[in-house]
């Protein structure tokens, strides 16, 4: 299927998991799946939702992104809404964590506890003990404000945007990771999910490809710890999501997908993310083992030192790719979530 194409500049790795995110994307991948079948009956163009003949669908959240962008941009210019200054805000400076939180200092501390938790679970699991430079958490206590320091900060005010992690040099020249979200009901997950962006940063630098950059963070951020030990859970709305574009045939298939740009990749989040993440998923539990003695571990290896990302797939996890992708989606398929 034709993917819609965009820009996104530099490191910038987004977590969209703002509150009903989720499940409209999950209403969006039925509404993209109904338009095809329709197109597929020759159903005429405008009718049952079916998008017009030789164009790709467009999902609600991408043109709801749009609008908010504009009228936001609208606003910025008239001067009618004013980015929050972040001298402001409490510093909890800690650990490897620079913590600002608007609403005060309760939200710092926690920030700056949770945040040097994760990274050491992120490290024991890896087994990377290297020095970790220091970052930055910025965490706003609206959504408003969070919105306008996204659109000057990355340019991007996507709906469904509820954090994200990007490179930042201040004035003196120095280069730090900023990560920057708000206070909602998912906070902790967002915050999980883009320290897993930081720490993969360090692990395999820049050039980690972004359907794997994704797919990790997605995989960690519903993680429990039990006796020391980090445990990764599975979202069932993201599971749903995966499925339902599995049995739509919406699925891209895997070469598709290593093969994806960024801006294509965070052009296209309805399907890019479910499915980054059900390959992420698959191959770390394909194997039955641990990680240290997983083909998944040595991919990783692979692209610590450079190596090219298509090239270690297809040596790490098997070049018949008719056969593979036939395992990948039978393993999606019978996925279920643990019992709750």
């Amino acid at each position: 299927m034709q993917l819609n194409a965009i820009t996104k500049p530099g490191f910038v790795a987004a977590s969209l998991l703002a509150v009903g995110f989720v499940a409209a994307s999950l209403l969006a991948v039925r509404f993209v799946a109904a338009s095809l079948l329709a197109v597929r009956r020759g159903v005429p163009a405008g009718k049952h939702g079916g998008a017009p003949s030789g164009s790709a669908a467009r999902s609600p959240a991408r043109n709801g992104g749009n609008l908010a962008a504009t009228i936001l941009s609208l606003l910025l210019l008239t001067g009618a809404v004013h980015a929050a200054n972040l001298a402001d805000f409490t510093n909890v400076t800690a650990g490897h964590y620079q913590v600002l939180a608007q609403s005060g200092l309760p939200m710092a501390s926690q920030v700056n506890d949770f945040m040097n938790e994760m990274l050491r679970h992120y490290s024991r699991y890896f087994s990377n003990w290297t020095f970790k430079d220091a970052s930055r958490v910025v965490v706003f206590d609206n959504l408003a404000d969070f919105r306008v320091y996204a659109h000057s900060s990355i340019g991007v005010t996507h709906l469904g945007l509820a954090g994200y992690c990007h490179l930042k040099t201040d004035e003196a020249g120095n280069t730090f990771y900023e990560l920057v979200t708000f206070e909602h009901p998912r906070l902790w997950q967002v915050l999980a999910h883009e320290g897993f962006h930081q720490f993969i940063g360090y692990e395999l630098g820049d050039a980690v490809p972004v359907w794997l950059n994704e797919g990790m963070a997605q995989y960690f951020e519903n993680s429990t710890v039990k006796a020391g030990r980090l445990i990764p859970g599975i979202d069932p709305l993201k599971l749903a999501a995966a499925q339902t574009l599995l049995r739509s045939r919406l699925l891209l298939s895997v070469p598709d997908l290593l093969m994806l740009d960024r801006g294509t990749f965070y052009a296209n989040p309805t399907i890019t993310y479910p499915m980054s993440w059900a390959l992420v998923h698959f191959l770390m539990n394909r194997d039955g083992l641990n990680y240290q003695s997983s083909h998944f571990r040595r991919y990783l290896q692979d692209l610590r030192w450079n190596r090219d990302d298509v090239d270690s797939f297809r040596k790490r996890f098997g070049r018949e790719s008719v056969e593979w992708e036939k395992e990948f989606r039978s393993y999606i398929a019978h996925l279920r979530p643990p019992p709750s």
